[in-house]
């Protein structure tokens, strides 16, 4: 997610901030209306998410609010964890707070012209391991297609004309490169390719110890949702077939667009 104040002080940088704010407050005020949580029942899209994941549990007090995430404190994490975080636009609240406090290397990786110029403030963080690459099922290069209201880009929606392409490698040669035999946490918010990922992951038995994960839904066509929903039920039962408990994550704004969880190794637990 890209910040507001950080976008005023980009266009300010770059002598835009007059030309574009217009286009910023015309796109902010659409984004309002398009997900406030007040009109969600006029949209049976958001109407069918919301029965999605009535029946999911919701965090509780083992749980720790980590950026805009949460993690579970029973599955601690220290200096020799191994996190991975997918997707970060200019939001790097997540990975900050866990280098800090759990003094732990943070892989990530999010290959947005905007993420790439973001990153440079932090290359000398010897804790924030950043590459701009994207994370698919094959070594690729692919077009990730923009939003036109600004933010992630997504290269499994086609959300506008407008594209960049990127260099994409597998969770299976990101750890061969970084030498990993194993993942901590794994993070990913990356418009709609955590899906086809983590299915990759569990075929190759690669089992995070925890997950944090948002599942973007699709929009306007039923069938395909209907594919999503039962995509995402597929996958949720592979994942407690192998001792994993899940929770559905609090959303304050722009509720039942997609589903974010967090699944969690029972087996890893201390408590």
């Amino acid at each position: 997610m890209e910040s507001i104040s950080y976008k005023i002080k980009r266009n300010l940088n770059s002598g835009t901030l007059v030309k574009k704010l217009s286009k910023a407050v015309i796109n902010r005020t659409i984004k309002w209306f398009k997900h406030a949580n007040l009109f969600y029942l006029f949209d049976r899209e958001r109407v069918l998410t919301k029965k999605y994941q009535k029946d999911i549990k919701r965090i509780d007090s083992n749980h720790i609010r980590v950026g805009n995430y949460y993690l579970d404190n029973r599955v601690p994490l220290d200096d020799k964890s191994i996190v991975y975080s997918l997707g970060i636009l200019t939001d790097i609240s997540f990975d900050l707070f866990i280098a800090e406090n759990y003094k732990c290397e943070v892989f990530m990786y999010d290959p947005t012209p905007t993420s790439i110029k973001f990153m440079e403030r932090y290359s000398t963080n010897r804790l924030l391991k950043y590459e701009p690459y994207g994370v698919w099922t094959e070594k690729s290069l692919l077009k990730f297609y923009e939003s036109p209201l600004g933010g992630s880009a997504s290269t499994v929606h086609q959300l506008s004309d407008r594209f960049f392409e990127a260099e994409c490698l597998t969770m299976q040669q990101l750890m061969e490169i970084n030498k990993h035999s194993e993942i901590s946490v794994f993070k990913a918010d990356i418009e709609g390719a955590a899906l086809p990922i983590l299915k990759q992951m569990i075929e190759n038995e690669i089992h995070p110890d925890q997950i944090i994960v948002e599942f973007e839904r699709p929009k306007g066509n039923m069938e395909e949702i209907s594919n999503f929903f039962n995509d995402v039920s597929s996958l949720r039962k592979k994942l407690i077939d192998q001792g994993f408990e899940e929770f559905i994550l609090p959303r304050l704004s722009a509720k039942y667009y997609s589903l974010e969880m967090l699944f969690v190794n029972t087996k890893k637990r201390t408590k």
